[in-house]
């Protein structure tokens, strides 16, 4: 088990550490170049040591979310949940950045295009962490160490939070540009993902890491780009 999470949080800050690829000459090649100035490896290093401390609380949350379910914090969590629908929250998003080209306001323009790449990204790492990891989700009932790699199946997908990522990933743009009083929205998120049993605590701190570290970093650094060129096709944002 030690040795896994080792694994897991080796992973994590790779994932976490801001990363531009760029494509060659050569179609077939990749070539990885990291971006890892003083401030973001602070948030980084910050945010890695909560993923890190998180996986030792998965069971005690766990058993007491359970212990602890009331009808109206259930309710509650039905509402929450909706902010991390990416069936609701990307055409809302389009809204958003629609809103800002039609009125010419330049700072929700500028902010909702920050939003949308950190959703892009964000959940390209979700899913391939999802598929790769495979970890189960609490219904089932297995334990939080219990990992099916490469499964495929929606039970085996908990590690990370789509949900929360997305949430974060989506709001983390406008609440430092706004208001930070935003951050109340994916953190209920979180909160309720994990209060009703579909994700380990853990699953929503590396979710909620991924997600907030991809929008601040195209929050703080808009000047950075991403680009990703393999097989003919390029992919530059």
């Amino acid at each position: 088990m030690s040795s896994l999470l080792r694994f897991i949080n080796l992973l994590i800050l790779a994932v976490f550490t801001s990363v531009v690829v760029h494509g060659q000459n050569d179609k077939d090649s990749l070539n990885l170049k990291i971006d890892f100035n003083h401030q973001f490896r602070n948030v980084t290093f910050v945010t890695t040591g909560m993923v890190g401390l998180s996986f030792l609380l998965d069971k005690s949350s766990h058993n007491y979310a359970s212990l602890h379910q009331r009808g109206g914090v259930n309710d509650f969590c039905d509402v929450a949940t909706v902010f991390g629908e990416k069936t609701i929250m990307i055409p809302t998003l389009g809204v958003m950045l629609g809103a800002g080209y039609l009125f010419k306001e330049e700072e929700l323009k500028t902010t909702s295009w920050n939003a949308t790449k950190a959703v892009l990204v964000s959940s390209i790492m979700v899913e391939v962490m999802k598929y790769s990891l495979g970890r189960v989700r609490p219904f089932t009932n297995e334990g939080s160490s219990s990992f099916h790699p490469f499964s495929g199946e929606d039970q085996y997908k908990s590690l990370p939070s789509g949900h929360v990522s997305l949430s974060f990933a989506l709001f983390t743009p406008f609440a430092e540009t706004y208001s930070r009083w935003l951050y109340v929205v994916p953190t209920s998120v979180a909160f309720s993902r994990m209060y009703q049993n579909k994700h380990w605590f853990s699953d929503v701190v590396v979710g909620g890491g991924l997600g907030f570290l991809t929008g601040w970093y195209f929050t703080h650094h808009p000047s950075k780009r991403f680009q990703l060129g393999a097989s003919g096709m390029i992919l530059y944002f």
